[in-house]
């Protein structure tokens, strides 16, 4: 088993647990960059609409790096069908949320191929993200759109899209006009309604550390 060193328990809440340097990189919550494009696994029902939204967020982040000049960019989506059991999920979500990590990622995150897993779920829990840089894997929890408020306009888009951004290493901030809000514990997904399908921008220092952390001459290791 890895010992604490080892694990990075990427806290979606905006919590940071642990104080090491190699955990968080900056007072700010920055977290260790990934150091090679992370292709993505999206696990999802057939016929699942938001795997669409899956694609657009990708598109989105990958469209605000190379309009800040980075060299780095999330890597190419596979579907596949099948589905991590809701309990799992809403159990590793609630140690997450509180905190109380770190642990290892379930054997069935493990086995997938691709360094990012985005879990289409269809249960009710708080979405979620996890990250264990030293196993080159994260995890992104979605709860089903059938539950508010992720059923209500514009929400699932930018909760889709905002817990990716933790996993490229941002936290939270407080402002709910922006996409990375949230509260001192979980976060804000009320805050993305919208009429219109629209993504909720990132802050002026979300931007800067997105550039320190993946800098225009980023390649991968």
């Amino acid at each position: 088993m890895l010992d604490r060193r080892s694990l990075l328990l990427g806290v979606a809440a905006g919590l940071w647990p642990f104080r090491s340097p190699r955990l968080a990189m900056a007072q700010g919550g920055w977290r260790l960059p990934w150091t090679r494009v992370p292709a993505i696994t999206v696990l999802a029902a057939p016929g699942e609409p938001r795997l669409s939204l899956v694609y657009e967020a990708v598109a989105f982040w990958n469209r605000t790096l190379a309009e800040l000049g980075s060299g780095f960019r999330l890597g190419n989506i596979d579907g596949i069908g099948g589905e991590i059991p809701v309990p799992e999920l809403a159990w590793l979500g609630d140690i997450i949320l509180r905190g109380a990590g770190p642990v290892l990622p379930p054997p069935s995150v493990r086995a997938l191929p691709g360094e990012m897993v985005v879990a289409l779920a269809q249960g009710d829990f708080v979405s979620f993200t996890a990250r264990w840089p030293e196993l080159a894997k994260s995890l992104v929890a979605i709860k089903s759109d059938r539950y508010p408020p992720l059923n209500l306009p514009n929400v699932t888009r930018n909760v889709i899209a905002h817990e990716l951004g933790h996993a490229i290493g941002l936290g939270h901030n407080s402002d709910s006009n922006m996409l990375m809000c949230g509260r001192p514990a979980l976060s804000r997904p009320d805050a993305f309604v919208s009429s219109s399908p629209r993504y909720f921008p990132l802050t002026e220092y979300e931007r800067a550390g997105l550039l320190q952390l993946y800098p225009a001459g980023w390649r991968p290791r």
